[in-house]
């Protein structure tokens, strides 16, 4: 998951009416290299991912619109010695919105509420997000996508506050039932700091779990962000073949960032309590830190490089976990030391 901002660029308009419709492409590739224990070797790597947006008003002005990616299958580009190959194209993240004065509804692959409300602790971008997937990584996913990932979320903003919730259903009756979450958002300037908090619950037939987060950016480029999730068990954190898999109780991060001109860097940590380790009872933990250092050289193009560190109990192969990584995908399964170096473009 990549988090530079991407321009856009108009590519159609259609019909008539108050604004016409439209629709934006944006996009993003990188280029590199990337190793760590357990790899093969270290590899070169490139990527790509094409963003579209789509918008629209009615003659009452009402706004709609919708957003899809189209990008490299990863889940596919594994060869049968761990090396990395050439992937197809897969499309993800569809979801479509409609919004007004009563606020906005939003249908398909997008955040329940809980994820909505909560902030991500992480900032800048690696090549293979190593510094926000070690072990100790988490992105707020919740119960999301554990139904047939087709969320319906509604949320609405007023003054420095936001509210929202969410449902996921349950159409083939076969897991722990309907999903859903509600959450709310605070966000001011303060004396020059900017200051965020977000809260968010959300349950199922079988679990129930809370989480808050904070964040605190200083005029001089420094910039906290902190987070706390109780997941209930909830969460089966790794499945690897090794045998080893972990039911995580708690969660609880903490990122640390400085940005100076065209450089940011940053330091993260991050702390499971285990409810679970193959299906026994434990008071073990399961943690990691990440290091980022990105250096902006203009015009949508950003060297990075990036390091993760993880400690799990008992084991030196990971992967495939359901709900640290990437908000919407895998585990870096090179070991518990990844690091990665390389080039990204947005445009």
């Amino acid at each position: 998951m990549k988090r530079l901002l991407l321009a856009t660029t108009a590519i159609t308009a259609v019909g008539g009416g108050a604004q016409a419709a439209e629709i934006t492409l944006s996009g993003y590739a990188e280029i590199g290299i990337f190793g760590g224990d357990n790899s093969v070797d270290p590899q070169f790597h490139n990527d790509f991912q094409i963003n579209f947006n789509f918008a629209g008003e009615t003659d009452g002005g009402l706004s709609f619109g919708g957003y899809v990616e189209l990008e490299d299958d990863e889940d596919n580009a594994i060869g049968n010695d761990g090396a990395r190959v050439n992937g197809g194209l897969q499309i993800d993240e569809e979801s479509f919105f409609v919004s007004g004065a009563f606020g906005k509804v939003t249908l398909g692959e997008t955040e329940g509420a809980f994820n909505w409300a909560l902030s991500y602790i992480y900032t800048g971008t690696s090549l293979q997000d190593d510094h926000s997937t070690h072990a100790g990584a988490y992105w707020n996913t919740g119960l999301d996508g554990q139904n047939d990932d087709q969320i319906a979320r509604y949320d609405y903003s007023f003054g420095d506050f936001g509210v929202g919730g969410s449902l996921e259903l349950d159409d083939s009756d076969s897991s722990g039932g309907t999903i859903w979450s509600v959450g709310s958002t605070w966000a001011s300037s303060i004396n020059g700091m900017d200051v965020g908090l977000g809260v968010g619950y959300q349950e199922n037939d079988d679990f129930e779990l809370w989480g808050v987060s904070g964040t605190l950016a200083l005029p001089n480029g420094l910039a906290l962000a902190a987070g706390y999730a109780d997941l209930d068990g909830a969460i089966s954190h790794y499945a690897s073949s090794n045998g080893f898999s972990a039911n995580a109780d708690s969660w609880y991060g903490v990122n640390l960032s400085y940005t100076t001109g065209p450089l940011l860097v940053a330091a993260n940590y991050g702390h499971y309590d285990i409810a679970a380790i193959n299906g026994a009872a434990s008071s073990q933990s399961i943690e990691g830190y990440g290091l980022l250092v990105n250096y902006d050289l203009g015009g949508g193009a950003v060297v990075m490089a990036g390091y993760g560190h993880s400690d799990i109990p008992g084991s030196t192969a990971v992967n495939v976990p359901a709900g640290a990584a990437t908000e919407r995908g895998s585990f870096n399964s090179s070991g518990k030391d990844t690091w990665s170096l390389g080039l990204g473009v947005s445009f």
